[in-house]
């Protein structure tokens, strides 16, 4: 419809209880945090868009208390009353909660706030955010349990049967609602040796519930399965069909659905490429679902129960193994032999003949040499031959052949029994199977390795956890000396951060119960003596295993009182850039396994000392431009302010002398004082437009539903004059509610009509407004038929102080769109244009809708 020229109706005035406006945040909208602003008193008024698109509240439902709308009820009682302590003392609030996300997903956030004062020290104001820490509590919890497991399993007797039924206590309820093991034999039988619940009598059913039902190995995802074939299976989902496929009859159905199965991890316990059994986790009542950080996690607790299983059963193989050996020597089936004083055999031995199958005939003399591994021969005639020539006892380990023709590891040992003169009378000796020890040894050697391993695993996942942590650069460091030293068995661990200006090394981890003070080599000049010095001018590894003779040790006396005998040194570098120096002192050198794990951790130090170093002056640069902002604002809100009078005195006096002069001086005068004149005008049009610019995020109130329809009425009422000029028609039709300041909704639609009314062609100007809803807002469009835009102008038109043409042309001062733009913006909304010059405009720009209902 052709709009009708009618005089806006008045604006209601503001309630004296409303709170004042809170000045909108340039840039909060970027920051990955949730922001937002209280009231002295602590009631909420500002939120950043990221809150409502996490939690899917409307600005009206959480302003105030609404808050707690997406606060975990287990957690409000205790926010509530730190908030509480920080209103009543004026101190910082910190509390950790879980926040519901739009989807109904709980996550863990850390919540901050600190107070604004004014120069009294009064509080006017409270900055606070909202930090998703999921990841890291689930990290967290993620290290306390495989501590706790790795501790349970590491400190456990060799009853690896009631250990891991612990274990699986010790996985409910913070891995999963149901927890059970099931381990495989040598003949191909299981046994489950654990099923835990929070509820102990369900934990009891479910033990009943498996002897009445076993496991099957046609079943094909079944435990067995698993145990079968080596390979995981992850159902984030359990469908009933499932269920179905699995029941053996209408009772063992109705049971399964009766548990409300939701989620399950079957994960195989493998150690030394076999699989020895089977891990369960299961989801029920809780309603939650495996993720793969659950995946990973269980995998991680299947290993452990793996080691301490395979472990146990090593053992119980090396003492059996080691009683054999025991009983072998007690029922003396080692060979006895005896020579002549020359060392020759002359004399038969049963046991040998046992031992190695050979006749008397065959190891008599030197025979029986040709028993001995052809490699080890040689060794094992000049070493007897060289005992019987120095009459000193003989011992010797080699390989012997048994009567199957295979080879055994044996221990050899012969004395000389002498004569009164001194003589020798003959050589008595012994040959003894060492197999067995040789597998105790080799068993044992694994089972050190194996725990080596684990201590190295260990580390990477504390550094990894103390560099995601909160808190500064030293801080952080210095909980990485500490794992460097519990996990490496170090004296004293290291830290130094290289300081380029500088050229030194400044310590900002020590740790360990010979570490110094720390002003002792607290600063390192890189170009100064010392080991630590060399890894950093070399950038390059260094290690030392005998450190009491190396020229380069600066204090002899420390290493004698504390023990110190080896360093490792490693670079900090981050693309090929110096960051500083790790070293670690110990009273042994480090393994080439350990080595190989130092320079990874050292990497995970550098790459995390970087990042946090990053994410510091990141945060600065966002304070310093968020605090630029506002003292920019402020300044153009007071220089154009202050500008308005004296401009006033010089426009009123400019206007009296061109009234009084005009005609009384010469043709330039007048032209001159009518330049003057024009110029002041034109200054306090730009001051006032300045001045609009700035009162946008200053001056504006809170977003409140209201009637598009309505904010137009007024602006086409307030630009009459000009619709009269220039014969225009403006047309809309009935427009939505939105949620906007209405004066400057207002404001928004009279400039951009008012440019349809500017920029015309030859034909008196049509404007055509129309709206159109899209999902939670409204899209605007203001069309015209005038002089159009080129493509390539599109981005600078809403670029304060930028216009298209000369002020002879068109008029204004190139400030209206950008205060468009900036009214959208402060909306949450987007504006736009789509235009080809000859052809009209369209300005876009989209609002939120308001709700439904009033009350949500």
């Amino acid at each position: 419809m052709t709009h009708p020229l009618s005089s806006p109706p008045e604006a209601a005035p503001e309630s004296p209880s409303r709170p004042s406006p809170v000045p909108a945040l340039p840039g909060v909208d970027a920051f990955p945090q949730l922001v937002w602003v209280a009231r002295a008193d602590g009631h909420h008024e500002y939120y950043n868009a990221r809150w409502y698109a996490y939690t899917g509240l409307t600005p009206e439902a959480s302003r105030g208390g609404g808050w707690r709308r997406a606060f975990h009820p287990e957690d409000l009682e205790e926010a509530d009353r730190r908030w509480a302590h920080a209103l009543r003392t004026g101190e910082p609030y910190e509390v950790e909660y879980r926040c519901r996300r739009h989807d109904g997903v709980w996550r863990w956030h850390l919540g901050r706030a600190h107070p604004l004062r004014d120069d009294s020290g009064r509080i006017i104001q409270w900055f606070g955010t909202c930090t998703d820490i999921e990841e890291q509590k689930r990290a967290t919890e993620s290290m306390r349990l495989l501590a706790e497991a790795g501790a349970l399993l590491s400190s456990s007797s060799l009853d690896y049967a009631s250990t891991l039924a612990a274990l699986t206590r010790l996985a409910v309820p913070s891995l999963a609602d149901w927890c059970a093991i099931e381990i495989a034999y040598e003949d191909g039988s299981t046994r489950q040796v654990g099923v835990a619940h929070v509820d102990p009598e369900k934990a009891r059913y479910a033990e009943e519930l498996r002897v009445r039902y076993p496991p099957r190995h046609e079943d094909p995802s079944g435990v067995l399965s698993v145990i079968r074939t080596g390979e995981p299976v992850v159902m984030p989902d359990i469908p009933d069909a499932v269920l179905v496929a699995g029941a053996r009859d209408a009772e063992h159905l109705r049971i399964a659905r009766e548990l409300g199965l939701r989620s399950a991890l079957l994960l195989p316990l493998k150690a030394r490429g076999r699989t020895i059994g089977a891990l369960s986790l299961v989801q029920a009542e809780s309603g939650r679902r495996f993720s793969q950080a659950d995946v990973l996690l269980g995998t991680q607790l299947a290993e452990r129960a793996a080691v301490a299983l395979d472990n146990a059963r090593l053992i119980k193989e090396a003492q059996r193994l080691e009683l054999r050996f025991r009983s072998v020597v007690t029922a003396s089936t080692q060979a006895i032999w005896v020579t002549r004083p020359d060392g020759d055999i002359s004399e038969d031995s049963p046991s040998w003949r046992a031992f190695t199958g050979m006749t008397y005939a065959q190891w008599r003399g030197h025979g029986w040499l040709s028993a001995v591994h052809p490699e080890d021969r040689d060794a094992a005639a000049r070493g007897w031959f060289a005992a019987v020539e120095q009459r000193r006892p003989y011992e010797a380990e080699y390989r012997l052949i048994r009567p199957d023709g295979h080879y055994t590891p044996v221990r050899v040992r012969g004395v000389p029994v002498l004569n009164p003169d001194g003589g020798v009378r003959e050589w008595v000796g012994t040959t003894t199977d060492i197999s067995a020890q040789r597998e105790v040894e080799a068993a044992a050697r694994r089972v050190e390795r194996e725990a080596a391993a684990r201590r190295l695993e260990a580390l990477r996942a504390e550094v990894s956890l103390a560099l995601a942590r909160e808190g500064s650069v030293p801080e952080i460091l210095q909980d990485c000396a500490t794992a460097l030293v519990t996990h490496l068995g170090a004296k004293t661990a290291r830290l130094w951060l290289y300081a380029r200006d500088t050229n030194t090394l400044e310590l900002a981890g020590n740790a360990g119960p010979t570490a110094p003070p720390r002003d002792k080599w607290g600063r390192v000049r890189v170009d100064g003596l010392g080991m630590v010095s060399e890894v950093a001018r070399l950038r390059a590894q260094l290690r030392v295993d005998d450190l009491r003779d190396d020229p380069r040790v600066l204090d002899r006396a420390w290493l004698d009182v504390t023990g110190v005998r080896s360093f490792a040194g490693m670079p900090l570098m981050v693309r090929g850039q110096l960051v500083g120096v790790l070293g670690v002192y110990r009273g042994a050198p480090l393994g080439e396994d350990a080595v190989a794990a130092l320079a990874a951790v050292s990497d995970a130090i550098a790459q995390g000392v970087e990042r946090r170093r990053a994410e510091e002056v990141l945060q600065q640069h966002a304070q310093e431009l968020a605090r630029s902002n506002e003292e920019l604002q402020q300044f153009a809100y007071v220089a154009s302010h202050d500008l308005q009078e004296p401009l006033r005195m010089v426009a009123s006096y400019t206007q009296l002398l061109g009234r009084r002069y005009k005609g009384r001086l010469d043709a330039d005068a007048d032209e001159f004082i009518h330049y003057a004149v024009d110029g002041v005008n034109r200054m306090q049009r730009l001051i006032q437009d300045l001045l609009t610019y700035s009162r946008v995020g200053t001056r504006g109130r809170d977003a409140r539903p209201c009637d598009a329809g309505r904010a137009l009425d007024r602006a086409a009422a307030n630009l009459r004059v000009a619709i009269q000029e220039t014969h225009a028609s403006v047309e809309y039709g009935p427009l939505p509610v939105v949620l906007a300041d209405e004066t400057q909704l207002t404001q928004l639609f009279q400039n951009l009509v008012g440019n349809a009314l500017k920029f015309h062609g030859a034909a008196p100007p049509r404007v055509r407004v129309s709206a159109a809803p899209q999902g939670d807002e409204v899209r605007f469009t203001v069309r015209d038929s005038g002089i159009g835009i080129a493509p390539e102008y599109f981005e600078r038109i809403f670029v304060i102080f930028q216009r298209l043409h000369g002020k002879e042309e068109y008029p204004g001062t190139g400030i209206g769109l950008a205060i468009c733009k900036k009214i959208v913006e402060r909306h949450g909304g987007r504006i736009g244009v789509e235009s080809q010059p000859g052809e009209g405009t369209a300005f876009w720009f989209t609002l939120p809708a308001a709700p439904s209902h009033p009350e949500s």
